[in-house]
């Protein structure tokens, strides 16, 4: 099972926001989690945020966007496997 535990903040352009407000999941089975609130502050903000980063990530070259793109391939990847070795235990 994963380890970890929502914290109240969101990653917006870096940085941890929020004012640690949350709301309980109510999932089909194990543990209740808090989740942090978004609000429409933090939307716009977000928005701004990947607008801003499109103008650095979209013109990049193409090479080093299939790197950054491989660099998450292969974290997405490790995370499942670790993933399915906690499962199997």
């Amino acid at each position: 099972m994963m380890t970890y535990t929502p914290h109240g903040k969101h990653l917006i352009a870096g940085s941890w926001v929020g004012d640690g407000a949350t709301f309980a999941s109510e999932p089909a089975s194990g543990p209740s989690h808090p989740f942090s609130i978004g609000t429409v502050a933090l939307v716009e903000q977000t928005c701004a945020a990947a607008e801003d980063a499109f103008w650095s990530y979209g013109y990049s070259p193409r090479d080093t966007r299939a790197a950054f793109l491989e660099a998450i391939a292969d974290e997405i990847e490790a995370r499942a496997k670790d993933h399915h070795r906690q499962r199997a235990r």
